[in-house]
């Protein structure tokens, strides 16, 4: 009885059958995924699109007939020629609209009333007056700050300005069918980014944007679940046909499945290898003993070369750091640099592993060919005040004499005066920085600046190409020294204006900026109390980085303890700022770009302003307020300036302390200028920097949130939460990494490129809506990266 159990056992789960029923199992398992994922998605896709797509075009045209009879009855008025006070005696006018007459004169800022003219209303009148078809702008005017549909219409030598209340049209929005999906309404100034105004219903996935004609305005429409269902196969007749194909396989595999045909006795008796297959003959034995001892034999005799090559190679870094009898150091020729330290806007790396002696001979032999193809005749160097910038400069220069161009060595400055120097040079605009910026005392590299515009991205991949490919010049150019930090202190104190004697606590890191920051401040009248201000390299009271607030501890304590009026904090080269109030507030570089928005828009309207992905959302608002034209861009000193050069702006600036002002200045990152303007601010306002911030529009946000990821994976993982990441009905940016657009707020993770991480950001109109997104956000990275560690932002601030 128990042989038959066993049996029978054995051949349920016989050997012969377990393989073939695996395989079938993965085979209908994976023809069902493939007919799923390849065939009924991407049609059930298309199908949803498609309906998506025509159901927002009709919501599109529901919403252009809402507001056509407006646009008829201010046809009406205009087209008219009765008397302008009986016309609006007579016409038909939208409902409670208000109309106001303006005479060109007339037109200012603060004229009129309910609402009184702001500097987009005036910009709207003025621009009708050169073209009246002028389409209709919903924009926050009157004392309630609240949304409102503007016209303008040209009449007989004036204007009028036809204002009606958003929520007469809203009211006439909540008819649409809510049922199909998510319904918003956009209104999206060239330029800019699309600012929601209405939304109603609910949705989620594929989103379609659907322009009003004749409008700025955008109808967008995210279907329902119910919507998508019912225009999608069903996936359940799917699943039942594997599910039957399956079964059918294992039952043919059972009638196939080999029989033991042997009899009882023969079954008991245990099969195996016979007695010579189990134990090989003396002969064979020895021959497979011989087999084994010939390989340790034949290595023990080979020449052995690692103790060679390692001498070799000690040898050769030995040489490197000698000198000849002429000075010179000795620079092995070597093609290997490492591709990842030509990072997207400059070059970076470890010192003296990543970024040596070599590596900056040969880096100043490609840029000396460089900038004589490019017409330039001598290349401006700076370095920095960490502990590798001085040998590296040299070299740098050796390998730019080397390559028959001048050079002109500016010695140790901060970065804005490497940028000073080449705006402001006669017979040359291109220069070198040797700096590591922000990062640790072990990193060191090279900002580059060629014929006034910074080398970038593709530029610097062509760049490792040819220092690794050639050809060079070569030559013998020749070298001088030149003091230029006097010429650029007399610039900044005949071009900024303070009144009294502002108490500064200055805190250079032990950077670049440690001597001039302070002895410019002193100049321009302010008293000067000192922090970090001697160049260390190890930078031994914090890393260079004031975009953190641990790294801020010590100012804020200092402004505290002395009484300050204020703090400034710039980074390692000086091109970055962070400003901290007389109460120990940080003032992020998105709320000083808003504070040298305001002020440079009230002489210059008009102009265009550039910002980074991660600046808050209420900076293009008070952009657009005040008259200018927003434009968001990607982070980086080298995008945010070819930017700026390409839109001609007169004031860009980054959330990591990059500000960048062609108001009365040059246009290149600066941080102890942009600190000077706003401290002019400061005094012809008579207002103390808390004071000022509390004017701004207050939102709830967090610092910048660095997650530590492998520098390999950083930008394949933003690509993954691009295409698998879901975040419901939200608009996705993508000119740097994902800008997760809410109606509430936004949340942001780009690739790092300065450091191995993402750089995360978030912002809200309240904390309950921040910690949301927040959830949303960190929900689909951890989808798709479940080992990255999470920061508790809350412990950063």
């Amino acid at each position: 009885m128990v042989f038959n159990k066993k049996n029978q056992s054995q051949g349920l789960l016989h050997k012969g059958l377990l393989l073939p029923s695996l395989l079938a199992t993965v085979a209908w398992l994976c023809g069902a995924y493939l007919i799923v994922e390849h065939i009924v998605t991407p049609h059930n896709q298309a199908q949803v699109q498609q309906a998506a797509r025509a159901q927002g075009k009709i919501f599109a045209q529901d919403v252009e007939s809402l507001l056509a009879e407006r646009t008829r009855q201010l046809q009406q008025i205009e087209r008219s020629e009765q008397p302008l006070e009986e016309q609006l005696k007579t016409a038909q006018l939208p409902k409670q609209s208000r109309i106001q007459v303006f005479s060109e004169a007339q037109i200012r800022v603060g004229a009129g009333e309910k609402p009184t003219l702001n500097f987009a209303l005036v910009d709207l009148l003025k621009r009708t007056r050169q073209d009246s078809q002028q389409p209709l702008e919903i924009l926050r005017t009157g004392p309630d700050n609240s949304w409102q549909l503007h016209n303008a219409v040209n009449l007989a030598g004036q204007q009028l300005l036809v204002s009606q209340p958003f929520a007469v049209l809203q009211t006439s929005l909540e008819t649409l069918d809510k049922n199909q999906g998510q319904i918003q309404l956009l209104q999206k100034f060239p330029d800019s980014i699309a600012q929601p105004l209405w939304r109603g219903g609910q949705g989620s996935g594929f989103s379609h944007s659907e322009a009003i004609p004749d409008s700025y305005l955008q109808v967008q429409f995210s279907p329902s679940p119910a919507f998508i269902q019912q225009h999608s196969l069903p996936l359940v007749w799917i699943n039942l046909t594997a599910g039957a194909g399956l079964l059918l396989s294992l039952l043919v595999l059972l009638r196939f499945l080999p029989r033991d045909n042997r009899a009882p006795w023969e079954r008991s008796q245990k099969g195996g290898r016979s007695e010579s297959e189990k134990f090989p003959a003396p002969e064979s034995q020895q021959d497979a003993l011989l087999a084994d001892e010939a390989l340790p034999q034949g290595l023990a005799s080979a020449p052995s070369i690692a103790p060679e090559a390692l001498q070799q190679n000690m040898t050769n870094r030995a040489e490197a750091r000698s000198a000849t009898k002429s000075g010179k150091p000795q620079h092995p020729l070597t093609t290997e640099f490492p591709p990842h330290v030509f990072r997207a806007y400059d070059i970076r790396g470890i010192a003296g592993e990543e970024i040596d002696e070599p590596f900056a001979y040969q880096l100043g032999k490609a840029l000396g060919t460089l900038a004589q193809h490019a017409g330039e005749q001598i290349l401006l160097v700076g370095r920095d005040g960490r502990n590798s910038s001085a040998l590296l400069s040299n070299c740098l220069m050796e390998g730019i004499l080397d390559s028959g161009c001048n050079s002109i060595d500016l010695g140790l400055i901060p970065s804005p005066l490497l940028y000073y120097a080449c705006a402001k040079g006669k017979n040359t605009s291109s220069g070198v920085m040797v700096t590591a910026s922000h990062n640790p005392a072990e990193y060191n590299g090279f900002k580059i600046v060629l014929k006034g515009r910074p080398l970038s991205e593709e530029k610097l991949q062509g760049l490792h190409q040819l220092m690794q490919q050639g050809p060079f010049k070569s030559g013998e150019g020749s070298n001088r020294e030149q003091d230029i930090k006097d010429k650029y202190i007399d610039e900044i104190f005949n071009n900024v204006a303070l009144a009294g004697q502002p108490h500064l606590v200055v805190d250079a890191g032990n950077g670049a900026t440690s001597v001039l920051a302070p002895r410019l401040f002193e100049q321009l009248g302010c008293a000067v109390t000192p922090l970090f201000c001697e160049v260390d390299g190890d930078f031994p009271n914090h890393p260079p980085d004031p975009t953190r607030p641990e790294n801020l501890q010590a100012l804020i304590d200092k402004v505290a303890e002395t009484g300050a009026d204020l703090g400034i904090a710039l980074d390692g080269d000086g091109d970055r700022v962070t400003l901290i109030s007389s109460s120990g507030r940080i003032a992020w570089a998105d709320q000083l770009v808003m504070l040298l928005a305001r002020d440079i828009l009230a002489r210059n309207p008009g102009e265009t302003i550039v910002f980074d992905v991660k600046s808050s959302r209420s900076l293009a608002q008070l952009i657009n307020q005040y008259g200018g034209r927003p434009v968001m861009w990607k982070t980086g000193h080298a995008p945010m300036k070819n930017k700026m050069l390409e839109t001609k702006a007169i004031l860009g600036g980054e959330l990591s302390g990059h500000i960048f002002i062609r108001d009365r200045w040059f246009g290149f990152d600066d941080g102890i200028y942009a600190a000077a303007r706003l401290l002019e601010i400061m005094a012809l306002r008579e207002q103390s920097l808390d004071e000022l911030l509390d004017s701004l529009p207050q939102m709830e946000s967090t610092p910048e949130i660095l997650l530590p990821v492998e520098e390999q994976e950083k930008f394949s993982l933003i690509e993954q939460l691009r295409e698998q990441g879901n975040f419901d009905n939200a608009d996705i940016n993508t000119t740097d990494g994902l800008r997760i657009e809410f109606s509430d707020g936004w949340g942001l993770v780009r690739a790092s490129n300065t450091t191995s991480a993402l750089t995360l950001r978030f912002e809200a109109e309240n904390k309950e809506a921040l910690e949301r997104i927040r959830k949303v956000v960190m929900a689909q990275i951890k989808k798709i990266a479940p080992t990255v560690v999470v920061p508790n932002w809350e412990l950063l601030n």
